[in-house]
């Protein structure tokens, strides 16, 4: 065995290994797994470990949208420059004494287009006051006013740079004339069909594209020539009465012009009040705990009309 000089140099030697970092190190891998402690899983988490995930950014709501202000209308009294594709309104007086209200369209070189009673759609030289001779039928015609359809610049070019082709194909075709609710067994127009067309075309001649906030007043099937002023003077945007006479003190124009606009803003109301009193009474009549739900509106009428099958 060993003397007991090498024994105590060996113990010296082992105790300085122990106290060293490679004696540490050493002391380490000898020492069994299952005996080391357990490293706390929370010590590795990125919060402990100083990887701080940056905090992500609250989303902000979308700031409410202003309203857009209703732009001054512009009324005229006769053509003139830069008013192409303006729409003028007139009443015309049959032969028998009955008045109607006539549009058409004012070209660049201050011609109108229309659809007139016994004529059809045709081009024509803008008439203030006067007669028309329709196959042999005087009709006293009277200009009231004229509006700018579109309020928006890009709209009214777009407008503009389309309009001689627009008005071609109606005249080229020799499109007759004709009443709403009439019969033909051709494509016809009123006047009011033949603007509608003119500034809101569709896919196919029998229907112009309308507007979906193009409102009817007095519950008429078919939009009528009092459903476009409303509309071209913006105050089918506006639901109250009041912010209606408002806009209505702001728009120039004639007398008549605003006699016209504060009826059809009158009739505007009734038919709302009318139309919540019948959703209200509907609503009476429903179960308890029965869902409501609102009736869509329906399909406005075609105001060119399709040709008559043949019998």
């Amino acid at each position: 065995m060993f003397s007991a000089d090498f024994q105590q140099d060996f113990l010296i030697s082992w105790r300085f290994i122990q106290h060293s970092a490679f004696g540490a190190a050493l002391a380490f891998s000898m020492t069994p797994a299952c005996s080391m402690p357990r490293v706390d899983v929370a010590a590795l988490s990125p919060h402990v470990l100083a990887i701080v995930n940056p905090p992500r950014a609250k989303l902000r709501p979308d700031p409410p949208r202003a309203v857009e202000p209703v732009r001054a209308l512009h009324v005229v009294a006769a053509p003139g420059p830069d008013q192409a594709g303006y729409i003028h309104y007139w009443v015309i007086t049959a032969p028998d004494g009955e008045e109607e209200i006539q549009v058409g369209v004012e070209l660049a070189d201050q011609r109108i287009a229309w659809s007139f009673p016994e004529l059809g759609v045709q081009v024509r030289s803008f008439i203030a006051n006067g007669e028309v001779n329709a196959r042999g039928k005087i009709f006293r015609v009277q200009h009231l006013y004229g509006l700018r359809p579109f309020t928006s610049d890009s709209a009214m070019r777009t407008l503009r740079n389309v309009l001689d082709f627009r008005i071609a194909y109606w005249v080229d075709n020799n499109t007759p004339y004709c009443f709403l609710n009439g019969e033909s067994r051709e494509i016809c127009l009123s006047c009011m069909g033949f603007v509608m067309q003119v500034l809101f075309p569709g896919k196919t001649p029998a229907y112009p594209q309308v507007p979906k906030d193009f409102t009817r007043i007095g519950g008429d099937i078919y939009h009528t020539t009092e459903d476009l002023l409303f509309y071209l003077t913006g105050l089918h945007k506006l639901p109250t009465e009041a912010a209606r006479r408002e806009r209505i003190t702001m728009i120039s124009g004639s007398k008549a012009l605003q006699e016209e606009l504060t009826r059809l803003s009158v009739m505007a109301g009734e038919d709302a009040q009318a139309a919540g009193n019948t959703a209200v009474a509907e609503a009476a009549k429903l179960p308890a705990k029965r869902r409501v739900s609102s009736a869509r509106p329906s399909t406005p009428k075609p105001a060119a009309k399709r040709p008559a099958s043949a019998s």
